[in-house]
């Protein structure tokens, strides 16, 4: 009899169990006119209890006879209970409600995978930050906590603050790089697409979908691509940058490797990943802010003209005042995907120059202890900080930029 991989079938069960009651189960329950949301939670109930007992059954009983049939009987498990299920809900006189039924079908396999593969990842890692866990090790029956990965409370935490040892010190050095990166990125992508954006919004159709275009482009382009592009810029030996300045008789710079070049006080590795990351992200906030201009009556700027102003006056006092709502949709973004930057930095620098990593973030941190040394508690306790840092300063723009009228 071949060995099966049990772990394996039981998320398979769970997961084809779920979406078979969560979304047949309220249809029938319409036709017959029962409330289809009951059915919604009945048929997950049904269809992963009979999914997970069936498909056992069909393992261990067919396994040795039909070694390549079983598993694939097994995943069908679930529609003996619901079968059942739908067989003997008795029908009811009351209104069929056929819209019901259907958001009912669609709307809870939608929530149950949402909570299963999008909120248990998430309380799992807030759980992993109190353990000393890794997969390497036995630990309890529990998903593997306690035992050999015991339960640390608050200590990952406490060595966070106190700095104490080598990788509370690289945390501290990634979590200052990683605010470093925020607040360059930040202001110059508000720089560079607000007004990018005016200008192409006062062109002619042509043009601004032209324009929209061309600098969306680097959004849709792989990131790995892109920072193999802007390494190559950058390299020390052969870059293009370096090759320019060899033609004026500038001395070149190993902008990737040298831990004491800087431009403006930035290191120079870290400025390079901020220019690689704003050429290929900025695009994306500059169609936002292009159709916010097209929603701002003409009206508006109109009067102001006939009042007197110039263009700046108008950019100033209409258009800025009315494009706050949008900067601080834009401005949450950039900051959430700026506390995310991983694959630049990584194919670029690797985290370094230098010692401890001049451009080492905090996703970076959180890849090399997970996947590298396996150290998954320390990794979910750096997580669970970039987290909350991501909703203080979510909290803080949202105060500080929201507006109480519209237009």
């Amino acid at each position: 009899m071949p060995t099966y991989n049990y772990d394996a079938f039981t998320l398979y069960w769970l997961m084809i169990g779920a979406f078979l009651g969560t979304s047949v189960t309220p249809l029938i329950y319409d036709r017959k006119g029962l409330n289809p949301w009951r059915g919604a939670l009945l048929g997950l109930i049904v269809g992963v209890i009979s999914a997970q007992i069936v498909g056992r059954l069909a393992l261990a009983l067919l396994g040795g006879i039909l070694p390549g049939v079983a598993p694939w009987v097994s995943l069908l498990g679930g529609l003996v209970g619901l079968g059942a299920l739908w067989a003997l809900s008795p029908a009811s006189n009351a209104p069929k409600l056929r819209r019901q039924g259907m958001a009912a079908g669609t709307v809870t396999p939608l929530v149950f995978y949402l909570a299963t593969l999008s909120v248990f990842p998430l309380l799992w890692a807030f759980a992993l930050a109190f353990f000393d866990y890794s997969p390497r090790r036995i630990g309890g029956p529990l998903l593997g906590l306690g035992g050999d990965n015991p339960f640390v409370g608050l200590e990952y935490f406490q060595l966070m603050l106190s700095g104490a040892g080598r990788d509370a010190r690289i945390f501290q050095n990634s979590l200052l790089n990683t605010l470093s990166f925020t607040l360059l990125v930040l202001p110059l992508n508000m720089l560079i697409t607000i007004p990018l954006a005016v200008l192409i919004e006062s062109t002619n159709s042509f043009f601004r979908s032209l324009f929209r275009t061309l600098y969306f482009l680097p959004v849709v382009t792989s990131s790995v691509g892109v920072a193999v592009m802007w390494g190559y810029i950058f390299n020390a030996q052969y870059g293009l940058l370096n090759n320019g300045l060899r033609t004026i008789g500038a001395t070149p710079v190993a902008w990737l490797q040298d831990p004491t070049a800087t431009i403006l006080g930035v290191p120079a590795a870290m400025a390079a990943v901020v220019i690689a990351y704003l050429w290929q992200d900025f695009g994306y906030n500059l169609v936002i802010f292009i159709a916010a201009l097209q929603g701002i009556p003409d009206s508006l700027k109109d009067a102001a003209r006939v009042d007197g102003g110039t263009h700046w006056d108008v950019f100033r006092y209409v258009t800025l005042p009315l494009l706050r709502p949008t900067i601080m949709v834009t401005s949450v973004l950039t900051v959430i995907s700026s506390f995310q930057v991983f694959d630049i930095i990584q194919v670029m620098t690797q985290g370094g120059p230098g010692r401890i990593g001049l451009t080492r973030v905090l996703v970076l941190d959180i890849y090399e202890n997970a996947f590298r040394f396996e150290r998954m508690g320390w990794a979910a306790a750096i997580a669970v900080v970039m987290f909350l840092f991501v909703a203080v300063l979510t909290i803080i723009q949202t105060r500080v930029l929201r507006t109480n009228w519209e237009y």
